[in-house]
């Protein structure tokens, strides 16, 4: 089982690369925020948690790389955060994201991303069956900060000219936003697990966690992690390796 021991040092430490990116950033006479995610480091130990999540379940270590490059169907390529594959065919995808500063400029583009990344795997394997006869299974995770929705001013009085909006978001926050479309993308099988971390810091420096929805902790994302490897190295125990590229079929 995981405990906030094993989550608590990578919020810990997510803080600190956020807060050591900003230092660097504003030591250059830079206020680019935009550098702070293309940088990345602050999401590396998070993107290690995870990728351990299905060595742990009984992949071998060669079997489980972060950063990888994925083919797509809409798109050339993608690069995943967390690839898993087993004898050449594809176990799993994982997508880390996070959001510290912004949402109101960010939000509505992570989740159309989301969605879009999803999508673009499936259909690349519908089409293509280049992944394997496993299929796509996927996750995606948001690590939010809390602190941030007192930022996002007059931009939450948002009303419909035609259509009523959905009362499920009201009140409206961010970090709610995320949490509805994370338990809906797990419901309705666009995902099929999901880790949400609302995270901020105290007046005295100490870092806390939340995780706010029961369908998508650390838990039950490495419960799901182990059910899908049982089932690959399960369901591949016969098969010989495809060498790591099955391949597009002919036509």
């Amino acid at each position: 089982m995981i405990s906030e021991d094993e989550v608590h040092p990578l919020l810990v430490n997510w803080w600190a690369e956020k807060s050591d990116a900003v230092a660097k950033l504003a030591a250059a006479g830079k206020l680019d925020t935009g550098a702070q995610a293309r940088n990345a480091r602050h999401m590396l130990d998070l993107n290690e948690f995870v990728r351990q999540m299905f060595v742990d379940a009984g992949l071998a270590e060669s079997e489980v790389t972060t950063d990888t490059v994925i083919p797509g169907h809409y798109r050339r390529s993608k690069n995943w955060d967390v690839v898993a594959v087993h004898k050449g065919r594809l176990v799993g995808l994982v997508e880390m994201k996070s959001q510290e500063k912004s949402p109101s400029r960010n939000a509505n583009n992570r989740i159309e991303e989301a969605i879009g990344s999803a999508v673009d795997a499936r259909t690349f394997q519908d089409v293509s069956l280049a992944f394997g006869e496993l299929g796509v299974w996927t996750a995606w995770g948001m690590v939010f900060n809390r602190d941030q929705e007192s930022t996002t001013g007059s931009r939450l009085g948002v009303t419909s000219k035609h259509f009523p909006l959905d009362p499920t978001f009201e009140p409206f926050t961010y970090a709610n936003q995320y949490a509805t479309m994370i338990q809906r993308l797990i419901a309705q099988n666009v995902y099929d697990a999901g880790w949400m971390v609302v995270t901020w810091v105290n007046g005295d420096g100490t870092v806390h966690y939340d995780e706010p929805i029961p369908t998508a902790t650390a838990k039950t994302l490495r419960t799901k992690i182990e059910a899908r490897v049982r089932f690959a190295l399960q369901a591949l125990r016969n098969e010989p390796h495809a060498g790591g590229q099955l391949g597009f079929p002919s036509v």
